[in-house]
């Protein structure tokens, strides 16, 4: 007991301690690199931008410079040359910055750029220029030309492989395929991300139709489940603006979800029922009859005169498996906004995972799917098998972020309420915890 408290105490104060939104730079031999929460920028010592890596899921290498780095050219072509370089920002630590980071970059000819890497979810950052004279800045690409779209002041470059974004808000220069006429100053966005609409809605609002129309030309860019996924996106978002916390807004989720799904749940679970109450009939049709063909033919008329189908169940759970992926890629999609939305509980941030974070959700999930599999079960044996499963599972899960860890245990609790409800209403009795242990035979 004591050692079960003391690892529940580590738990905890692994979970209050997690992971911070901050922003740290690492000199490099030609630059820097910028880490922010869920991307690297990798900057020249001439503000060149030179690579881009997304780290949410994986450490996916998005944009290699080639020309199109957002540096700064003369109208007849020559590149800048910088003589002054600069960072401000709240740090908090050598290397390391709480809020914004603000690089500075001056050139010859008093040009001054600016770029301003926000510590956000949404993959931001502004360049301003000011020059007194005419420049081109080069704006970056992630895929090739015939992937790229010009639409208002907008440039937009989509990768249909890594599915990833380079969005590029102008203002008042000139622009021509990623090449951006500057005369006096010019401030641009750069939404350089995975390809998520939310993200844009969050920051074009005002233009998001326009955008998503020009998009929606480039091959690759919509999924055939888009028009079931999307709808849930937004739902999901919706609860979020209403409770103003990811954490109530999966656990409102889940429940609407299940409530939806009930009526199959509930005929896949009755076809069980069923299937357990007639049992003894079908083993007694095992064990007189040997032949295949004929031992098929008697379970078939038993099957009838219950009103049985057999595939009723597995057929019921094929159609609800798609769903619950489905739903599971719903919370998935908002694992930025997690780290940085409001605390739930006791956790800071949703978007980690690992042991320490779920370690209250592994426990939860455990109990709940032990008391569901003695609902279920018929012997001891069975029920050692489903126990043996529902420990497995979640350690599987337990890398997964916190937030689609409380999704999953969530869902594994509502399970089980509705499995007591269901077994209670038909009076199928399952075994005990007694029972289990050979205690006490079941009679």
């Amino acid at each position: 007991m004591r050692k079960l408290i003391i690892l529940i105490v580590l738990a905890l104060l692994i979970i209050t301690g997690m992971a911070k939104n901050e922003i740290q730079v690492v000199t490099l031999d030609d630059g820097i690199r910028v880490i922010t929460r869920f991307s690297e920028l990798e900057f020249s010592s001439s503000g060149v931008l030179k690579n881009v890596y997304l780290t949410a899921d994986r450490r996916s290498h998005v944009f290699e410079e080639a020309g199109d780095g957002l540096e700064l050219f003369s109208p007849e072509g020559s590149s800048l040359m910088v003589i002054d370089f600069s960072i401000e920002g709240d740090m908090i630590s050598p290397n390391t910055y709480s809020g914004d980071l603000i690089l500075k970059y001056e050139y010859t000819g008093g040009v001054k750029k600016t770029i301003t890497v926000k510590n956000s979810p949404e993959y931001v950052f502004t360049v301003e220029v000011s020059s007194m004279d005419p420049v081109i800045i080069s704006l970056p690409r992630v895929w090739y030309e015939d992937y790229d779209r010009v639409v208002k002041d907008y440039f937009i470059s989509f990768s249909p492989k890594i599915k990833a974004i380079s969005l590029v808000k102008t203002g008042e220069g000139k622009l021509s395929s990623n090449k951006l006429a500057i005369n006096g100053f010019e401030k641009i966005v750069v939404h350089m991300a995975p390809f998520k609409r939310i993200f844009l809605k969050k920051l074009f609002g005002e233009d998001y139709s326009i955008l998503m129309d020009t998009i929606k030309t480039i091959d690759g860019s919509s999924s055939w489940y888009d028009p079931v996924f999307y709808p849930l996106v937004w739902f999901f978002w919706w609860l979020f603006e209403m409770t103003r916390n990811f954490g109530w807004a999966i656990i409102i989720f889940t429940v609407i979800v299940r409530f939806v799904l009930y009526p199959l749940y509930h005929a896949q679970t009755k076809s069980m029922i069923k299937m357990r109450k007639v049992q003894p009939r079908i083993e007694a049709i095992r064990k007189k009859y040997k032949d295949p063909t004929k031992q098929q033919e008697e379970l078939m008329k038993v099957y009838r005169e219950e009103g049985i189908n057999p595939a009723g169940g597995c057929l019921m759970l094929l159609i609800q498996l798609p769903v619950f992926f489905l739903l599971y890629a719903v919370i998935r999609y908002f694992q930025e906004e997690f780290a940085f939305g409001s605390k739930f509980l006791l956790w800071n941030d949703l978007s980690v995972g690992g042991f320490g974070p779920n370690a209250i959700f592994i426990i939860a999930t455990v109990v709940a799917s032990y008391f569901n599999t003695l609902i279920t079960s018929q012997d001891s044996r069975s029920a050692w098998q489903g126990i043996l499963m529902s420990l497995i599972f979640p350690f599987l899960f337990v890398s997964l972020p916190s937030g689609l860890f409380l999704y999953y245990t969530v869902n594994t609790v509502i399970q089980l309420v509705i499995t007591y409800y269901i077994y209670k209403r038909y009076k199928i009795k399952g075994i005990t915890t007694r029972e289990l242990l050979g205690l006490r035979s079941k009679g």
